[in-house]
């Protein structure tokens, strides 16, 4: 039976957190956990209260609902997933698009509803709220059911099951250096080592990959496809970001139908799954409407598993910061077909929610700090090829 989703509502407005409550409380399985008016107050009450998932507002006196959010998301990364918190944007902002929006979604925020939602013609203001929320909490709670029956909770992490398909001298299970490579990384620019690159990430992911992808790009000519959990809408903005530090690359959102070869990166459209299919002697992108995966979609796990049965042994991904367990069956699945898993570090993770998970299931070759993860590429590229 499906839990109630318990919810924290944060807004300097005491008659907008009225409406709010209001409107939660025709939904049976919501329940209000409590209702503050300060990011100091709401963190307060994560300190010591479950919460599944926080309604915040962006513009608060004291702490701004970007720097509670921050906090937020820092204190989700000392938690296991299931115990880790949500965050809806609620707020006046007039559009997604907006740069402090887009830096809400950036720093890990679940979602955006702009207020107030009570303006629709002849329909009163409790259902228009309603029918705004509704959606959000609705996946929100799907998302939650899918890390239960996963059982994400447990942080315990057993040795990785060895396979005959990958060297054993990468068979690390916390981050090691590559003292082969020093610090700087040397590209392996040949003959592409790997068919496809994936990576799979969720909060705190756009600056992890500002960070990542360009150095990727120096080590490889390989296709990069991410999978970044974001609403529809977002990702294209994203992409457009990444593309201005890789101006040599074709980085676009994914598009069905396109050609997977040579230095393109591709990010999956939020609301669809991305994966990859043979058409001939060409491996081609496609977008999908399967259900969500994780209580994910897009879903690292369903592009993981494309690339394990497209590219088997030549295919490479990595698990990157964010929270859940999203990614890790497909990681297994990768390292099932001989392929390469890496994994980001928890030092540097904002939630070690999905590398973690990974880990634990015995898919990771090799763990390592964000800034790291381009060299130890390069390091696997030369054992494999002999380089």
């Amino acid at each position: 039976m499906a839990t109630d989703l318990r919810v924290l509502l944060v807004d300097d407005s005491r008659i907008f957190r009225g409406a709010l409550q209001s409107a939660l409380e025709e939904l049976d399985w919501v329940r209000v956990a409590g209702s503050v008016f300060s990011g100091e107050k709401a963190l307060a009450v994560l300190e010591t209260t479950p919460v599944d998932l926080v309604l915040l507002d962006l513009e608060m006196p004291g702490l701004s609902g970007l720097e509670t959010l921050k906090l937020i998301q820092r204190l989700n990364g000392s938690r296991p997933p299931l115990e880790q918190v949500g965050v809806l944007i609620v707020s006046s902002q007039p559009n997604a698009q907006t740069e402090a929006v887009k830096k809400a979604i950036s720093y890990g925020a679940f979602g955006f509803l702009a207020k107030p939602v009570s303006t629709i013609p002849g329909v009163p203001p409790k259902v228009a709220l309603l029918e705004g929320l509704l959606p959000f909490l609705e996946r929100y709670r799907n998302r939650l059911e899918r890390l239960k029956i996963g059982g994400s909770g447990s942080r315990t992490i057993p040795q990785p099951v060895r396979d005959p398909n990958t060297p054993a001298t990468g068979l690390q299970k916390v981050p090691s250096p590559t003292p082969s490579v020093g610090s700087e990384i040397r590209p392996v620019l040949g003959p592409r080592p790997f068919t496809a690159i994936g990576l799979g990430v969720s909060t705190g992911g756009p600056r992890a990959l500002t960070c990542l992808v360009p150095a990727i790009t120096k080590v490889v000519n390989s296709p990069i496809l991410i999978v970044q959990h974001m609403p529809a809408g977002f990702t294209a903005s994203l992409a457009e970001s990444l593309s201005k530090l890789v101006p040599d690359w074709s980085c676009t959102e994914a598009k069905p139908g396109e050609e997977v070869g040579g230095k393109i990166i591709r990010v999956a459209p939020g609301g669809r799954h991305l994966e990859v299919r043979r058409v001939g002697t060409k491996m081609v992108t496609e977008l999908t409407d399967g259900p969500l995966d994780c209580g994910c979609r897009p879903a690292a796990n369903v592009l993981f598993r494309s690339l394990a049965a497209q590219c088997g042994s030549r295919s490479a991904v990595m698990v990157l910061t964010g929270m859940g367990n999203d990614g890790a069956s497909g990681a297994l699945e990768i390292r099932k077909a001989g392929g390469l898993v890496l994994a980001q570090d928890e030092a540097s993770s904002v939630v070690w929610g999905m590398p973690g998970s990974a880990l634990s299931a015995g898919a990771v070759h090799e763990v390592a700090p964000l800034e790291r993860l381009a060299i130890v590429l390069a390091e696997w590229i030369r054992r494999r090829e002999g380089a």
